[in-house]
């Protein structure tokens, strides 16, 4: 379909809006002789169904093709119903070639209900396939294949057909389930909260209930000592929490042990308790600070990342223009936002690291392996499961204009792939491009299989550590070699070229490069190397003279400056070769790992000045705490916001950065209360029933 042909349906829609009731297809017919036009076939009653279509749908048809041709001057057609189809704007050799219509005006007549047409679109302009969508408002009676087959019938070459249906999606027994544990999940907060508010109510201070060291009554077993955090935790950010946790210990009777587990139990889901653990700035000696400044600027830049991306894949008015800025050099910070993830491989690279071998010498060595998996899983999974349940049989009943219903029926895969999730196998299955379930959760997967193989290189790290980093550049060796190998087979060009390439190649980038754990662990063993450094070695107890400092900060600012802007020759005319493309795939996320791992060594260290103060600083410890939860929250927050567009998209620099202000505010809102009712109540209760080191 070329802008030739889109230019004639303009001209069609326009003629069949102010004729006198000519159908648009016999416009067509005139200007494409050879074409033979459908209503003809409606005008007769009984008619024979030539298109396959439903028989109600037909009859509808029929109903409707003879009003309007026979009465439309009369004023009997609802006008709304024609203005209601999508038409043609200035600007469609620009990239305006969607054609929305009017989702509301549609919806507003009885009878009438607005579907959405995707429609294969070549526009000679750019080498970028352009998906065209365009409104239309059929009869009740007609469905989604109706809609389709019509559209094809007259030519028009269309992909999908989705009409509206109210509710998007049919109230199923899941739904009502989820709703169900969403709402216990509420009250159980909420009762906690009140309970937990009276048990520390002046009034309730009498022996039995009140706190042990309010009682006057001596207490002949001694005081309870305070539980500390599982000595296995790998990568827990809210870590200095935790060790702050305040557990009610009540006297020793008969039946206190009951009761005080019970009352810890309710009590890990009060927010009197949680939320003063969120909002603390109170930062652990052993901790390294400038972890959590960093975590919360990685993520601020993946939300970026997605805005845009996220935007880039709706009905936009001026699609050509976005495809400009990869042009621009500071636009590249956005196209290689990809970098934020190492950010993250090497940040559980360092902790799963530093934790763990501190642990293992309080141990001499030893670690319950069993529990050093579980505490991960634990962590993890609950949290993701909820999500899942979240955006498949919640999300769908939230969105209301021309992209509702499609992306309502986009949940799909997550009910034959949900287990994938859980396994974390996501980024090895499904294959070949087919649509997993919440995507964006691939890096897990990597980061739990990186954890599960963890163990075979600490374990000689802490016993020889000579040959635990033998064992990690060997996996660098490899993963470079990999890397390379994959990207020069597969003639692949640099990864944040890859939106100006087929969305076929896109695809395949992803599934052979992109998501694969040995082409993402590098980063992720440079955190282990200096995970190992920051625990073989207490803070300030490496000196190095001012000039080495300073050369080491020079390289790694140069290092990450040209792992981020290097690649922009070509997006201006200088396009790499095989070699080059290569040589950045394989050594770039390496790279960028060791720049960020001399900024945390240096600020660790005592070289980082006023980096380590404005990155170290207590303020960031609330926002990095949610940060997990903000990471499966924020594509939702997202989705939800598209899926609201009422009209096309205009592309502009400003206006997104303002809906990335509001996007990740909205983000770390929802993370907060999410945080508040499952994660911090999962840790506490981890506490509570796995044993101790």
């Amino acid at each position: 379909m070329t802008p030739r042909l889109i230019l004639i349906l303009a001209v069609t829609l326009n003629l069949w809006a102010l004729s006198t009731g000519l159908p648009p297809d016999v416009v067509f017919k005139m200007m494409h002789p050879k074409l033979e036009p459908i209503s003809p076939l409606l005008e007769s009653e009984g008619a024979d169904n030539p298109l396959h279509i439903s028989q109600p749908c037909w009859d509808a048809l029929n109903r409707t093709v003879n009003i309007t041709i026979h009465k439309l001057l009369n004023g009997s057609v609802p006008l709304e119903v024609l203005d209601s189809f999508g038409k043609p704007g200035a600007g469609i050799l620009a990239g305006n070639i969607n054609m929305l219509g009017h989702f509301d005006e549609c919806e507003s007549v009885q009878d009438f209900k607005y579907c959405l047409a995707s429609l294969n679109v070549t526009n000679n302009g750019t080498s970028l396939p352009l998906p065209m969508n365009y409104g239309l408002c059929a009869p009740q009676e007609c469905t989604d294949l109706d809609v389709g087959l019509l559209l094809i019938d007259a030519h028009v070459p269309v992909l999908t057909a989705v009409c509206t249906q109210y509710p998007h999606q049919p109230f199923t027994w899941q739904f009502f389930l989820t709703v169900t544990f969403f709402s216990l999940l509420f009250v159980t907060v909420v009762f906690s909260s009140l309970y937990y508010a009276w048990y520390h109510a002046p009034s309730c201070h009498r022996d039995g209930f009140m706190p042990l060291d309010e009682q006057s009554a001596p207490n002949t077993d001694g005081p309870l000592r305070q539980e500390e955090a599982p000595a296995f935790a790998s990568q827990d950010h809210h870590k200095e929490a935790e060790n702050d946790l305040s557990v009610v210990h009540l006297q020793q009777r008969p039946q206190g042990t009951v009761l005080r587990t019970v009352n810890k139990v309710f009590f890990s889901f009060a927010l009197p308790q949680n939320l003063p653990k969120l909002l603390s700035g109170k930062l652990s000696k052993d901790s390294i600070d400038c972890l959590h400044g960093i975590r919360v600027l990685s993520m601020l830049w993946v939300i970026l990342g997605h805005v845009f991306a996220f935007t880039a894949m709706a009905p936009m008015i001026n699609p050509l223009t976005g495809l400009a800025w990869f042009k621009r050099y500071g636009f590249l910070t956005v196209t290689n936002a990809f970098f934020s993830v190492d950010s993250f491989f090497l940040l559980s690279g360092l902790l799963v690291t530093y934790l763990t071998l501190k642990t293992m010498k309080k141990r001499n060595g030893r670690i319950p392996w069993r529990w050093f998996y579980f505490h991960r899983y634990w962590r993890l999974t609950p949290a993701v499961a909820i999500t899942m349940l979240f955006w498949v049989y919640v999300t769908p009943y939230f969105g209301h204009g021309p992209l509702a219903q499609v992306s309502a029926q986009s949940r799909e895969p997550c009910k034959q792939y949900w287990w994938t999730n859980l396994l974390y196998i996501n980024n090895f299955y499904p294959t070949n491009g087919e649509a997993g379930c919440i995507s964006w959760v691939w890096y897990l997967a990597n980061d739990m299989q990186f954890f599960a193989i963890s163990p075979l290189i600490l374990i000689p790290l802490y016993h020889i550590p000579w040959l635990g980093m033998c064992f990690i550049a060997v996996l660098c060796c490899a993963s470079f070699v990999i890397t390379g190998t994959l990207v020069g087979v597969n003639q692949f060009p640099v990864a944040s070229l890859q939106f100006q390439i087929t969305p076929q190649t896109h695809m395949k980038f992803g599934d052979v490069v992109y998501v694969k754990p040995y082409c993402r662990i590098s980063p992720y063993l440079v955190g282990m190397v200096l995970g190992y450094i920051l625990y073989k070695y207490p803070k300030k107890s490496i000196k190095m003279r001012w000039p080495i400092a300073v050369l080491g900060w020079i390289v790694a600012c140069g290092v990450g400056y040209t792992c981020i802007y290097c690649v922009y020759g070509n997006y201006n005319g200088h396009v790499w070769g095989v070699a080059a493309n290569v040589i950045y795939e394989a050594f770039c996320r390496f790279a960028w790992g060791a720049a960020l791992a001399w900024i945390i060594f240096a600020c660790h260290y005592g070289y980082g000045g006023w980096v380590n103060s404005l990155l170290g600083h207590p303020g960031w410890a609330p926002l990095s705490r949610l940060t997990y939860c903000t990471y499966l929250l924020h594509p939702i927050i997202i989705s939800l916001f598209n899926v609201h567009q009422g009209t096309v998209v205009y592309l502009s620099l400003v206006l997104t950065a303002f809906y990335f202000a509001g996007i990740s505010l909205v983000s770390y809102g929802c993370a907060a209360i999410f945080s508040l009712m499952v994660e911090f109540p999962l840790v506490s209760l981890e506490k509570l029933f796995i044993p101790r080191a």
